[in-house]
């Protein structure tokens, strides 16, 4: 098959899911090895953009500044948690990308995840609901680009675990050996095992040792009403100032857009950590999760015994 020009400089190796399971780390790690180059924005989204028919070039010419640090490296990366289930991705990647694309895909716990998502969003001032009422609230609900929040994240709790619903269309549209299951839970506890588990996968050699790293941890703002307004002036979504943002000279924009939620979270963030999920919600969570984790392990021929509620 003849490469398509307009999107040569696309990933051939994504890390789509699930939000707030180490995606963040995962990436970071893999992008020690000399044959790896991941994005160096993790999260570009550009595959899902509803614009993306009319834009290839576009996003051709976006992911190789992307990957300008290793322009020649065997694998280019991307970490997009939110490709696992977002319509019209697999279809776009078949579609587009010619090269023996792979998938590493890590899960965690999805009481766990559920409740780690959603204390990230609290903690940002994102979410005002109680755990079983956020869940609730768009249980039902797929996500899209047009529910993406100011800081560039999506809630839909409930959906981003439901890891047997959206793994079952990769296993039908991909070889499997073309995917690559890792948990959280092991990363966690030996991330150079893994790291190598994945490299193997990869068909690349081994690496003896990792660099440390610490990647995308849920904080809890001293400021979190603040932290949002500012984002979304940012944004130019506060009616009242638009005549305002208007004045900001375009560069002014990108660069602030650019640099202001890292800003603002590494000055006002706090100490404090949230509190445990309680044993009743945890079976709540763990119910709402029965059918779909029955359906993951029929998926994948994984029996996931490291996750305690589920078996």
């Amino acid at each position: 098959m003849l490469e398509n020009t307009s999107t040569s400089n696309f990933p051939n190796l994504f890390i789509p899911g699930a939000a707030k399971s180490g995606t963040s780390t995962l990436h970071d790690l893999l992008n020690q090895h000399p044959k790896i180059c991941m994005s160096s924005l993790k999260e570009p989204y550009y595959i899902i953009n509803d614009n993306f028919e009319d834009a290839k070039e576009e996003y051709n010419t976006k992911y190789k500044t992307l990957f300008k640090d290793q322009p020649e490296a065997l694998y280019k990366g991307d970490s997009s948690t939110s490709y696992m289930l977002f319509p019209n991705f697999i279809e776009r990647v078949k579609a587009n990308i010619t090269n023996d694309v792979k998938f590493i895909f890590i899960l965690r716990n999805p009481i766990d995840r559920i409740y780690s998502h959603y204390w990230y969003l609290k903690g940002l001032g994102s979410e005002s609901l109680g755990i079983r009422e956020a869940i609730e609230k768009d249980k039902h609900i797929e996500p899209d680009m047009s529910k993406k929040l100011p800081e560039g994240k999506f809630k839909n709790y409930y959906q981003y675990g439901l890891y047997g619903k959206w793994l079952e269309k990769f296993y039908s549209n991909f070889n499997e050996n073309q995917i690559k299951i890792i948990l959280f839970e092991d990363l966690k506890e030996n991330p150079l095992k893994i790291t190598n588990e994945c490299l193997t996968f990869l068909e690349l050699e081994p690496i003896e040792h990792l660099n440390e790293i610490k990647s995308n941890p849920t904080v809890i703002l001293k400021y979190p009403k603040l932290y949002k307004s500012i984002l979304r002036f940012t944004q130019g979504s506060i009616e009242s100032m638009k005549p305002i943002y208007r004045l900001v000279p375009r560069g002014l924009k990108t660069f602030i857009k650019k640099h202001t939620s890292d800003i603002i979270v590494k000055t006002t963030k706090t100490s404090k950590t949230y509190p445990a999920l309680s044993l009743a919600d945890r079976k709540w969570v763990q119910g709402l999760y029965e059918d779909d984790f029955k359906l993951l392990k029929k998926v994948t021929g994984n029996d996931f015994n490291l996750w305690k509620d589920f078996n």
